[in-house]
Order: C-alpha cells, then structure tokens, then sequence
C-alpha cells in the first residue's frame, strides 16, 4: 500500500475515532477497501443526525434508584416498561398493585442484584458495591419518526445490555423524544458493568446501527470530529440544578480549554488532510464534500504548514 493511502487511512482511523479500539496484542487495524473508506467518510459528512447516549446519572441506594423512577415515571403516570417490552401497569394489575408500586417493586429487586449461587452457582465478583444502577437517556432530534424510535430503543437494549435488568421510559417533553433507561449495573452472571469512554462511543455506534436499521438515518462520530468538545460541566450536575436539587454546576475536574482546542484543531487537519488527498486524486465530490464539512463545522483554520521557529528563521537567515 502506498505511503499516501497509509496516511488517509492514519487519518480516517483517526476522524472516525477508530483509534485506541481493543484489537489483539500487536495487530494492525482492519484496513478498509479503498472504496469502502471512502464511503464511510461521506457517509459521515452528509449530515446525518447525530444520537445521543449519555450516562446522566449513577444510583447509589435503593432509595436514591427510587426517587429517579418517581421521576422518570412522573410519580406512576407515565408508563414504563419492564425488558420484555411489558408496561408496569399492566404487569401491576396482574399482581393487584398501582403501576407505580410495581415499579418501584421491581426497582428495589434491581437494586439487590442476583443472588449469591441462585442462578448460576457462582459468587458475586469485582468490587464492594457502590452504585447499584446506571441512568442513560437515548434521543435523536426533533422530527424522529416516534414509532421507530421506540422500536430501535427497544432492540439496542436488548441486544447490548442482555446481562442486565433494565427499564425504560418515553418522554416528549422537550423538542427531541427521547428515552430514559435504567440499567442495573451487577449483571445475571455476578459480573459488573463499569462504563468507559470507549463504552459509551460502542454504544452510540450499536445505536446509530439499530436506528438505520428501523429506517431512520444516524451516525455517532465523537464531538471532537464534529468540531466540538466539551462543554466544561457535568451535565447530569446541571440537570439535578435544573430541577432545584443542586445550587449549580460544577466544572468538569478534565476540562482544559487549551486541551479541548488543540484535540479539536487536530481533527480539522486530518479532514483537511483526507480533502487533499481525494483532491489530488481527482476525485472532487470527496474532497468537495469533506472541505465543506470541515467548513461548516469547525471555526479553527488548521495550520497544515506551521510556521518555522525562530531559530529555524536564524538558520535561514545564516544561509
């Protein structure tokens, strides 16, 4: 493979936020046709919508588990769903309970967890307990068919988180529907879910994949590839003080404003890079489309030939 074809894949791999995936000790990423490359660079600056998946909040105790369902449920009004898709009211008057405690029923055996040996005969592993569910919100933007959406929800959660009891919720009041969605964190197997970023990308991606596949167009590429970055706070911080539970706030301890500028900035020169590298092929739809997008979405101009230092300057003056 040519030096200039390593160098756009380098770049693609990067953009895509391929980079740092888990792959085995020693092995090269999967390389891409040439063509199929090509395909998903365009396919992601055609301005497909983006998804959303983020982690809003950890439970630490049953009871902090039960004021989120208040919440999420409106007190029992709003109608939630057990992992078969089942509604809590229904499954309430099956049992002679209000929706609401059955819910809450089901919360607090959520939060217990499986039984040491009940199921599988093994003891419970990892860490001492100290969150006992994770809360995700799911949207895309305003103008989603609801009905597929609701469908593509339920199949990424069945498919990704399988281990786990989980709960879901549909809301419609703000300008985008969206999901709430409880997942509890100690698995059918004993073992313990404990997100990471590269989690939480996987996610979008297997979400994004579940929403095409219900015929509504997504992409999931990172925000530094889209020329934004952190917004500098804890947005679940931000909901709790939305909602009057919190004073304001607070900065996220990894923000650094230098740090989100430069991460950016890089992101820019490799799009640039790959527009070059198309353009020199004489293949201008890439490149016209790759150098709109970079135009559209980020403010940095990248500096692909920085200017020489000064003693650099020194020696050329020498000469």
């Amino acid at each position: 493979m040519s030096s200039s074809a390593n160098s756009v894949f380098d770049d693609a791999w990067f953009v895509l936020a391929r980079k740092g995936r888990a792959r085995a000790p020693g092995a090269a990423p999967d390389r891409l046709a040439p063509s199929s490359l090509r395909s998903a660079l365009l396919n992601a600056v055609r301005r497909k919508p983006q998804v959303m998946v983020k982690i809003t909040s950890f439970a630490r105790s049953k009871e902090g588990l039960a004021a989120h369902l208040d919440y999420i449920s409106r007190n029992g009004e709003n109608e939630v769903f057990d992992p078969s898709g089942d509604a809590f009211d229904t499954i309430g008057s099956q049992l002679g309970l209000a929706a609401r405690d059955a819910l809450q029923h089901y919360g607090r055996e959520l939060a217990t967890g499986p039984i040491e040996g009940e199921s599988t005969g093994k003891k419970k592993t990892g860490r001492p307990r100290q969150r006992v569910s994770m809360n995700l919100m799911l949207s895309m933007p305003a103008g989603t068919d609801t009905g597929a959406f609701e469908l593509a929800v339920r199949d990424f959660l069945n498919d990704q988180f399988q281990a786990h009891d989980r709960l879901f919720t549909f809301h419609d009041d703000r300008d985008h529907y969206h999901a709430h969605v409880v997942i509890g964190l100690q698995g059918t197997d004993g073992r313990w879910l404990n997100p990471r970023k590269h989690d939480l990308l996987a996610w979008r991606e297997r979400f994004a994949a579940s929403l095409e596949r219900h015929g509504i167009p997504a992409e999931a590429l990172p925000a530094y590839s889209r020329g934004k970055g952190k917004d500098g706070y804890r947005r679940d911080l931000h909901e709790l003080s939305r909602r009057g539970t919190r004073e304001g706030p607070i900065p996220s301890p990894s923000y650094e404003a230098e740090t989100e500028a430069r991460a950016i900035r890089r992101r820019a020169e490799a799009w640039t890079r790959i527009a070059d590298h198309y353009a020199a092929h004489q293949d201008h739809e890439a490149a016209n489309a790759i150098r709109d997008y970079v135009a559209d979405h980020y403010d940095v101009r990248p500096e692909l030939n920085p200017k020489p230092s000064t003693r650099a300057k020194s020696q050329n003056r020498e000469r």
